[in-house]
């Protein structure tokens, strides 16, 4: 594995090279700098916030204001200003969700000036002492805030990491295959593309799932936990990061020398030789492949039972740290199933809990690519985790409807999470309806101006632009505004009358059961009068 220069940083929209400054500074010459950078600076600071207190009663907060108040949340702790950080960090929670008088503005503002004057007057503890690096990581880097991204690269660099620092999510997955990374550690409140959504662009890349993630944000409330978890991070640090939590957290995270000793000993192969030796198989033989879901702990050892089961000539790999993947060559659709499912059985019988296998079929020599199988393999995994069967496969062809849907009915599902998305499009799918998938708001928007769809199945929670947005912006749409059904684990009262308000027509909850949607959906379709009402 290469190591990166620990002086590269990689600017937005730019392509990664290396600079020709100075060697970096010491940890202790850059956090006293960055500390009375941060002093001199607070002032300035808050006076961007002063502007906010014409604004009482209004929310959400001008963009500077927040943007103030999360670098001071950010980097206060980690430059000596822990009262400062903690302030800064409750004024943003509360000024994102919560309307503020002008007296409690004004009120909170001071209290973060008071906790200014208070960290000011300690004494500078000095550095605590960091404990070894195990073995040396490439570590990238993605944090937006310049004073933040110089810290973390010094302590990285004090560790004995190489950091390779970049400011942007855009650059993100060009960064990580350059760079071969041993880990990422991710800012979420990155402008642009977020964390979330670079997290989840570099777990759908083959080559890319395999690197350890773990976030860095100010906000580690259990719900920002939990979102950054369910999109396969593997860790969550919270601002301000203490260089000694950091150097136990890398250690954690770097399992290369555990993941090769257990995968020499399966036999299995790395993706990227599984990937070149599966495209050589698919263009000789008719294939099978199944893609089996592993809890996190017991993938070397659902890998073991496959080695006990599969022929010589069967190909098994891992596709990421919970999922591996096995081609069965010259097999036919029933006989993969065959083979699998009681592999599959064996796994949970000996108390592998979570074990779950989707299978996609190639039926004639070179007619399917790896990447085809994988993403129909991929759904139906999801129909087999959501189902609770051992082993699923998509039907040769859809199932009759049973609702009347029209198959010239079309839906369009806007829908962060991914797994949501496979489940409800391969229940579309079976009964003939024609869908449009999207992952943001502002993309389902934009679908919807163009596509029309007759029905549209809408998460709340999205980036770039919420549910609720996408409602209130489709009030324009007139006659030829889709009837919508949202789809939320957003249960507040609240949150569905606003949802109603807003012209929803439908609220279901999840989890879910696919069939109830079906039937919701097919009485919109049939209560529509989308025929009469589509633009020509």
């Amino acid at each position: 594995m290469s190591v990166a220069d620990p002086r590269i940083e990689i600017a937005p929209n730019a392509r990664p090279k290396a600079e020709t400054a100075a060697p970096a500074e010491d940890l202790d010459t850059v956090l006293r700098d960055a500390r009375q950078r941060f002093a001199e600076e607070f002032a300035g600071q808050c006076e961007r916030l002063a502007p906010a207190a014409d604004q009482a009663g209004i929310a959400p907060l001008a963009e500077d204001a927040m943007k103030a108040l999360h670098r001071m949340a950010g980097l206060g702790g980690t430059v000596g200003f822990p009262r400062v950080s903690v302030k800064a960090a409750a004024l943003e929670g509360a000024a994102r969700n919560t309307p503020m008088s002008r007296v409690e503005w004004l009120e909170a503002v001071a209290g973060l000036r008071r906790a200014f004057a208070l960290d000011m007057a300690d004494a500078d503890a000095g550095l605590p002492s960091l404990p070894p690096a195990v073995a040396a990581m490439t570590v990238l880097l993605v944090e937006d805030e310049r004073s933040q991204r110089t810290i973390l690269s010094a302590q990285l660099r004090a560790l004995g990491h190489s950091p390779v620092a970049i400011a942007s999510g855009e650059e993100a997955l060009e960064a990580a295959r350059s760079a071969h990374p041993d880990v990422i550690l991710l800012d979420i409140g990155l402008p642009g593309i977020d964390g979330y959504a670079v997290c989840r662009m570099l777990k759908a890349d083959p080559g890319l799932a395999g690197i350890p993630v773990a976030f860095m944000s100010a906000h580690g409330s259990l719900d920002d936990r939990l979102t950054g978890y369910s999109l396969g991070a593997d860790d969550f640090i919270a601002k301000p990061v203490d260089p000694r939590e950091l150097a136990l957290r890398l250690r954690r995270l770097d399992r290369r020398g555990h993941r090769q000793d257990h995968r020499e000993a399966a036999g299995w192969l790395t993706y990227e030789a599984f990937h070149r030796l599966a495209g050589e198989a698919l263009r000789r033989d008719r294939c099978v492949l199944a893609l089996i879901r592993t809890p996190g702990d017991r993938a070397f050892d659902v890998a073991a039972f496959m080695q006990d089961e599969i022929r010589r000539r069967d190909i098994c790999g891992q596709y990421d740290r919970n999922h591996v993947v096995v081609l069965l060559p010259d097999v036919g659709a029933a006989a993969g199933l065959d083979r699998i499912a009681p592999i599959i059985e064996s796994c949970r019988a000996s108390g592998i809990d979570g074990v779950y296998a989707g299978i996609a079929t190639s039926p004639v020599a070179g007619s399917r690519t790896l990447e085809q199988l994988m993403e129909e393999a991929d759904e139906a995994l999801a129909i087999a985790r959501y189902e609770d069967l051992a082993v699923a496969r998509l039907p040769d062809t859809p199932r009759e409807a049973s609702t009347g849907a029209s198959t010239e009915s079309l839906v369009l599902v806007a829908d962060d999470d991914p797994e949501v998305v496979r489940i409800v499009d391969a229940h579309l799918g079976a009964e003939g309806y024609r869908r449009v998938l999207t992952f943001d708001g502002a993309r389902a928007l934009e679908e919807i101006r163009v596509r029309h769809p007759d029905v549209v199945v809408l998460d709340l929670m999205m980036p770039r632009l919420t549910g609720f947005d996408v409602l209130a912006s489709m009030r324009d749409l007139g006659e030829a505004r889709p009837r919508v059904i949202v789809l939320s684990a957003r249960n507040r009262e609240e949150d569905v009358m606003r949802a109603f308000s807003l012209g929803a027509d439908d609220f279901m909850l999840k989890p879910f059961n696919p069939q109830e949607l079906l039937a919701r959906i097919a009485r919109l379709v049939k209560t529509s009068n989308r025929s009469h009402r589509r633009p020509l």
